[in-house]
């Protein structure tokens, strides 16, 4: 008896931990999806160096403070991944759908985010 309610505790807290995933992943063709936010090189040279991060936010409804300060904690020299996890985290569920959508209208991948 015991054993069952531990591991319906883990399996719970399973459930409950992908679900508050803080990002969502993003790829585009045949490449290998990064979680946004990641300081890779090869995420930004997906999303910054090829001006695609731009489009994205352009085809979005979010206000251009919002949309600066998605950019800047990506793609420029303080790109941080602490500061894209606190700008999502900080996002209605609106904003974080319209950001998917975005990125599947400019030829992206996206897979996870919240349940």
């Amino acid at each position: 008896m015991r054993v069952r309610i531990f591991m319906s505790i883990v399996v719970i807290s399973f459930v409950i931990g992908a679900c508050s995933a803080p990002l969502f992943m993003v790829g585009k063709g045949e490449g290998r999806g990064r979680f946004l936010g990641s300081n890779s090189k090869a995420m930004y040279e997906m999303l910054c160096a090829s001006g695609d991060l731009e489009k994205i936010l352009a085809v979005t409804h979010f206000n251009q403070e919002m949309k600066d300060a998605f950019y800047k904690a990506n793609c420029l020299d303080e790109r941080s991944s602490d500061k894209v996890k606190q700008l999502y985290a900080s996002m209605t569920p609106a904003q974080r759908k319209d950001i998917r959508t975005a990125f599947k209208e400019k030829g992206y991948s996206v897979n996870g985010g919240s349940c």
